[in-house]
């Protein structure tokens, strides 16, 4: 769905809801603007003026009952407040004091939020800046930046689902990769330096890197930004606390990454429909009993079972290896097979979505031509160790020197392996649709951030030929 797409998805969230009227979206400029501030001072007055002629009502049956002592306690106040709600509807009406309200404008052909002099570009927004305020009756949403706190919506308490729907929404929005501005500038990076970045082009900008630079963007909130997201992305998902961490991390992703378990699941995939049916039905059973924490001698048959059907013909040399593992005696990882055991077994007993993705990813296999490609998702790894060796930088782990020597050797064999960008970008695809184990709602956001950075003109994709003289080019 296209940002105008995504921007009809807001409008129809708050539809029906206490801040519908608080939005004048504007598809064609790709802006919304919210009159919150307004809104609210109007709510006040309404109120203002239900509880005017509540009174009045009170003070009217009062005096008809023959109290009228206790009506005027009623009936002066009443007519207090209702007056005051009339007169700031006739100034509303017939001044241009609703011109004076200035509104907060989200531009997101622009990618800004502005508020009066106030601009701040949606890469240096994170989701913790949105923040809810919940009253008795209201749910109020607020933008809390140091440069600007603003509200952006309010909700009655029973509208929470909406409410919550409209935050999601936002946030999609907002985050969206921002591939114009991470291009603009320019970091002073040599062609190949350029032709590095860009081939770690998806993985940066899906996470709101730009792609003119090694380190942070400029400017010193989106530079703490960029820190702060560097280092939040290198211990989850990669589990990198510190150097060593994030050096075995990117050594595991060089060596063998993900790619070699696709390079067994189309193998696997491979096999006749009884032999995939029979590996699919020890998996469930073992993965069942791994979350049931049910680990007694009959789950250790069970497990060599399904390591000697998921390797086929080595499938034996694979099954004896099974309870040195487990028992993780010395040496018993140190052969190929042996590592290899142990990476699955790692992967079975940690990752809970570990059997259910390698099921999804069989079934995307059982396509011919997918699986006769999986010898080419070098670039799946590839791509984010280069990411990780930028991220390694931000954070003040890595000298610009160290990463660009690093970073050398393996866009040198990107390039040997694949054709043109748009080659690389395909695999680059297909290895994330294995890897998710279907996809999901990301797999378009990755496909139209590829498309974007194969047409946008200022695009490194389009500005570096894919076929550079990849040689050190900077002193």
């Amino acid at each position: 769905m296209g940002k105008d797409g995504r921007l009809d998805a807001l409008e129809r969230a708050v539809e029906g809801t206490l801040a519908e009227g608080s939005f004048e979206f504007d598809g064609d400029a790709a802006v919304l603007r919210i009159e919150g501030s307004l809104v609210l001072t109007t709510t006040w007055f309404l109120a203002l003026g239900t509880g005017g002629v509540v009174l009045l009502l009170a003070g009217a049956v009062l005096s008809l009952a023959g109290l009228p002592t206790e009506a005027r306690w009623a009936l002066a106040p009443g007519a207090g407040l209702f007056a005051c709600a009339l007169c700031f509807v006739l100034l509303l009406r017939f001044t241009p004091l609703f011109d004076l309200w200035s509104h907060l404008e989200l531009r997101f052909a622009e990618r800004a939020m502005v508020h009066r002099k106030t601009r701040v570009p949606f890469g240096e927004l994170r989701p913790e800046h949105l923040v809810w305020k919940n009253g008795r009756f209201f749910r109020r949403l607020y933008v809390r930046h140091p440069s600007l706190r603003k509200q952006l919506a309010g909700f009655f308490g029973s509208e929470e689902r909406q409410a919550q729907e409209f935050q999601r929404r936002l946030w999609e929005l907002i985050s969206a990769p921002d591939l114009a501005g991470g291009l603009a500038g320019g970091g002073d990076l040599t062609p190949v330096q350029r032709w590095i970045i860009a081939a770690a082009g998806p993985y940066g900008a899906i996470n709101g890197f730009r792609l003119d630079r090694l380190g942070v963007a400029p400017g010193e909130s989106a530079a703490t930004a960029d820190r702060r997201t560097a280092q939040e992305l290198l211990q989850d998902p990669w589990g990198a606390y510190d150097l060593e961490q994030l050096l075995g991390a990117v050594n595991w992703l060089v060596q063998d990454g993900h790619r070699a378990d696709f390079t067994q699941d189309a193998v696997l995939a491979a096999r006749p429909p009884d032999a995939q049916e029979e590996y699919g039905t020890l998996l469930r059973e073992v993965d069942d009993l791994i979350a049931r924490d049910m680990l007694e001698p009959p789950f250790v048959e069970r497990l060599i079972e399904l390591v000697r059907v998921r390797y086929g013909d080595e499938g034996g040399a694979y099954a004896r290896l099974v309870p040195r593992v487990l028992r993780d005696e010395p040496g018993a990882d140190v052969s190929e097979e042996g590592a290899e055991l142990a990476q699955f077994l790692h992967q079975l007993f940690n990752d809970r979505n570990h059997a259910s993705e390698e099921l999804h990813r069989l079934k995307a296999l059982a396509d011919p031509a997918l699986r006769a490609n999986v010898g080419r998702f070098l670039i799946w790894d590839y791509g984010r160790a280069l990411m990780l060796y930028r991220w390694g930088h931000m954070v003040g782990w890595l000298t610009e020197e160290y990463c660009w020597e690093r970073m050398l050797p393996l866009a040198i064999d990107i390039q040997r392996r694949y054709s043109s960008w748009r080659d690389m970008a395909t695999c680059y695809l297909q290895g994330r649709l294995l890897w998710s184990g279907g996809g999901g709602k990301a797999q378009d956001e990755y496909e139209r951030l590829v498309e974007d950075l194969a047409t946008e003109p200022r695009s490194p994709w389009n500005l570096v030929p894919w076929n550079l003289d990849l040689t050190r080019d900077w002193s």
